[in-house]
């Protein structure tokens, strides 16, 4: 008996949700390719979760359709939907040992009880949990709780896996852990997979495509290195890791690069078609090197406000052009506050959008 992912297509065509009078999710179209991890991300109350749950079965769309492997899926419960959903609470049975809490949803399946058995310990040997059989939930840590909660969504074999914040009750080493587990079963079994978070660090790190939903709608999707180096707008640019958003003017264009003017400063770069003169220059925190040699050309001015010590690195934030500008730089690079520094601008890792 094998576990092996059966993975489909997942699509959401002029997808609605409203609550009363709020559209939670507005007219979202999206398409979910066979054995991607698709990540929905954004800020609470974005409409990720409702999507998810669409998706799931676990609530209606106002409009629209959610076809899954083909199949118009949009008015099915979600026990007729060939999904699995690994929650954030994780949603163990208490009472319950490892082994029935694996093979619980294998009860109404045509597999004798050996069978469920050995298929639920194949699960378990999946996510590192051999030998684990006859312990209690109780027994677990967090992190092994949830490798059972996936355990447990694995066995049933689904055509979709859904995480919904699957990784919000681990500390921050754990979570490393796990989503590089999560992201390797699914590698390995081909699942197509939607996961829900919003962490822009653990959304980058495990996802084929990420989809920034902002007010119900999606703001920008696409691969995380399109969305880091070429995000749309403003908010995109700022919620996909950490960047410092500067008022800068172009004030020169061809057909292959735009000069943009910041203070006294000019920095050429890539024409991505932007219109307007009046942008934002997206400064990624480690796109600066840091020198305290004052004068130097092509380098903005600035003074170290704050120096904080994180050990494999630091984190300064900075004034210049007349607003802080946050930076990391490595442990050599020191400097006190109050310090006069340059900032030299690593163009390649630069990036305009639209002021409003």
């Amino acid at each position: 008996m094998s576990i092996e992912g059966r993975s489909a297509a997942v699509k959401l065509e002029a997808v609605t949700k409203k609550f009363g009078a709020v559209a939670a999710v507005d007219t979202v179209d999206l398409l979910i390719e066979p054995g991607t991890l698709v990540t929905l991300l954004g800020p609470s109350g974005c409409g990720k979760t409702t999507t998810l749950r669409m998706i799931a079965g676990l609530e209606a769309p106002s409009s629209g359709r959610v076809v899954i492997g083909g199949k118009d899926v949009t008015l099915l419960p979600p026990n007729e939907r060939d999904v699995s959903m690994v929650f954030q609470s994780y949603a163990l049975f208490p009472h319950m040992t490892v082994m029935e809490n694996v093979s619980y949803g294998l009860r109404e399946s045509e597999l004798s009880r050996d069978a469920q058995k050995a298929k639920a310990r194949e699960g378990l040997a999946l996510v590192g949990l051999a030998g684990y059989d006859e312990r209690l939930p109780s027994e677990l840590s967090g992190g092994q709780q949830q490798r059972v909660a996936v355990a447990r969504a694995l066995v049933l074999e689904p055509q979709v896996l859904l995480f919904d914040e699957p990784l919000s009750n681990l500390d921050a080493k754990l979570r490393r852990k796990m989503r590089e587990d999560i992201r390797e079963i699914q590698l390995k079994l081909g699942l197509t997979a939607v996961y829900v978070t919003h962490d822009q660090e653990e959304a980058l790190a495990v996802s084929d495509k990420i989809v920034v939903m902002n007010k119900g709608r999606i703001a920008q999707q696409g691969t995380p290195a399109d969305l880091y180096e070429r995000p749309a707008d403003a908010f995109v640019a700022d919620f996909i890791g950490s960047a410092n958003l500067v008022p800068a003017e172009i004030v020169a264009r061809d057909q292959t690069g735009v000069t943009v003017a910041l203070g006294l400063t000019k920095l050429v770069l890539r024409n991505t078609g932007i219109t307007g003169d009046k942008v934002f220059l997206v400064i990624r925190p480690s796109g600066v090197t840091l020198d305290g040699e004052t004068g130097k050309t092509g380098t903005l001015p600035a003074k170290v406000a704050r120096a904080t010590y994180l050990g494999s690195h630091w984190e300064y934030t900075l004034e210049a052009a007349g607003q802080p500008i946050f930076v990391t730089q490595p442990v050599g690079k020191r400097f006190a506050a109050g310090a006069h520094v340059q900032m030299e601008l690593d163009t390649s890792q630069l990036a305009l959008v639209a002021r409003p």
